[in-house]
Formats: C-alpha cells, sequence, structure tokens
C-alpha cells in the first residue's frame, strides 16, 4: 500500500492546477525531441489538460465529448 501525499488531500482546483503546471512543464523543449517522441508527449499533454480543465459537472458524471 502506497502511503497518502498531501497532493491526495488536496482540493481538486488545487491538485487540476498542479497537474496543469507539471502537464505543460513536459511540454517545454520539445524542439530538441526526435519528432516521434515530441508527438507523444504532446498528446499525452492533450489527454492530462482534456481532464484537467473538463467542467466539473462532467468529471462528476463521468461524461464528455471523448465519452
Amino acid at each position: 500500500m502506497t502511503g497518502i501525499t498531501p497532493r491526495d488531500v488536496a482540493p481538486g482546483d488545487a491538485q487540476r492546477l498542479q497537474t496543469i503546471a507539471e502537464t505543460m512543464a513536459g511540454v517545454e523543449d520539445l524542439e530538441e525531441l526526435p519528432v516521434d517522441e515530441a508527438i507523444s508527449r504532446l498528446e499525452a499533454a492533450h489527454r492530462a489538460l482534456a481532464e484537467a480543465l473538463k467542467p466539473e459537472t462532467e468529471r462528476r458524471l463521468g461524461g464528455g465529448a471523448g465519452q
């Protein structure tokens, strides 16, 4: 069993802001990467940002445009 971290118990808005910040940091310096890796990182960032920025009601209901 893993321990609970402060991030785990942070309010949802704080968790989303942290996810957004980490995601954006992960796409810095893409021009230095091979194209395939850069595309892979951008696709992962898109998925993470789409989930983090989804309206609260959609997250609770499990819905959304991709569902």
